[in-house]
């Protein structure tokens, strides 16, 4: 098996990465796709495809990296091979299940014979920062984390690396940065542990080093408290803005519409989400009780730069498929209006457009977690 190319995004700060890796025997080509999960799992997710079409090929990789906000950055097959041992050890030692479908790639397990260390690989598979806000806000992330590789090498300090406050690997929420001196912020967090929310007060020193990159000097909790689910979903939540869809019946009178971009032919409600799914790869599709729904993300992280850092503010929209309507969600007028205009324009043989609801918190996501099949039937 000859190796051709390999990329990575370099999304290592914010716990996962994407890896895709490209092989060649006898003029057949092999693409595997993983990812790598820094936070307990290993290796979280593995599809393997043998002479996949450019497209096939490309909607894979957007399918596993277009979510994760960061650049793809190419690697030797060394930082490949390294890599894979390194993260099927990980998977090992925490006895976490592979993945379906991965036993022929057992054969790269203890396999690695070279010199590479993890931290050989950080300059490649994290992203320069641009300000101690956006670092301070990464390693609160790594700290609720319990990211105990992730805080040794940005602080080089064991007793900073074996620090934690939750008892599993916890979920960053929101963190509010204030800087109290020089070289000192204070973070207010809120998080996700075990056994429910929290909300703690820690002090972190901080050094810039060259140009974007930091160090972390010290870290110190202060105190940690209980919060109930409602003032919670409260600190998170954010106006939104959702309009319905009604999907055309293209089996009335055995009409048939031919999608430009991809000239499939649609008959059906349903292939009408294949065709969206296929021509929006990189969203994040997740399975409800009684629909589908999908998240598109930013292109970049740029929320971590902010003082105020809150985890679903890299969201840019969602769209959810329930029955014979499309609900789509977006957070500010001026991206509805791009949505609505673009899907007027690009499925104007699929959709009719119906009611604009405006919500001052998050509503379309409970909606579709609901089970409800009527939208005004739940804000009722």
């Amino acid at each position: 098996m000859k190796f051709i190319l390999a990329r990575i995004s370099n999304s290592r700060l914010m716990g996962s990465m994407g890896l895709m890796i490209k092989w060649e025997d006898k003029g057949e080509n092999f693409y595997q796709y993983f990812l790598l999960d820094s936070e307990g799992l290993g290796m979280a997710d593995h599809v393997y495809l043998e002479n996949p079409t450019p497209e096939e090929a490309h909607r894979e990789e957007e399918r596993l990296m277009g979510g994760l906000g960061a650049n793809r950055i190419d690697i030797n097959e060394d930082e490949v091979r390294f890599l894979i041992d390194y993260f099927g050890k990980v998977q090992d030692e925490t006895e976490e299940d592979l993945p379906s479908g991965m036993a022929y790639y057992l054969d790269f397990l203890d396999s690695y014979s070279g010199n590479l260390t993890i931290d050989d690989l950080y300059p490649k598979i994290c992203k320069k920062l641009d300000s101690e806000v956006e670092f301070v806000n990464y390693m609160m992330m790594r700290f609720i984390a319990r990211d105990s590789e992730a805080l040794k090498y940005f602080s080089g300090r064991e007793e900073i690396a074996k620090m934690h406050l939750t008892k599993i690997n916890g979920t960053l929420l929101k963190n509010t940065v204030v800087k109290m001196s020089k070289q000192n912020y204070k973070c207010t967090a809120i998080y996700e542990d075990e056994d429910g929310y929290y909300t703690c007060d820690v002090v972190m020193g901080v050094e810039a080093l060259d140009e974007g990159n930091y160090r972390l000097n010290s870290l110190l909790v202060l105190d940690s408290n209980t919060m109930f689910d409602y003032f919670v979903f409260e600190e998170i939540s954010k106006a939104e803005y959702v309009s319905v869809y009604n999907i055309k019946n293209q089996t009335d009178e055995g009409a048939v519409y031919s999608n430009f971009k991809i000239g499939t032919e649609v008959k059906f409600r349903s292939d009408f989400e294949d065709v969206f799914h296929k021509e929006n790869p990189g969203l994040c599709k997740s399975n409800m009780d009684k629909g589908t729904l999908y998240t598109r993300f930013n292109y970049n992280n740029d929320h971590v730069k902010q003082n105020v850092y809150v985890i679903n503010n890299d969201i840019k929209a969602i769209y959810y498929f329930l029955e014979d309507k499309m609900f789509a969600g977006t957070y500010s007028p001026e991206d509805a209006k791009v949505l609505n205009d673009s899907l007027a324009i690009v499925y104007k043989d699929y959709l009719d457009p119906g009611e604009i609801f405006y919500f001052e918190e998050n509503a379309l996501y409970d909606f579709a977690e609901s089970g409800s099949l009527d939208l005004d039937d739940f804000i009722d």
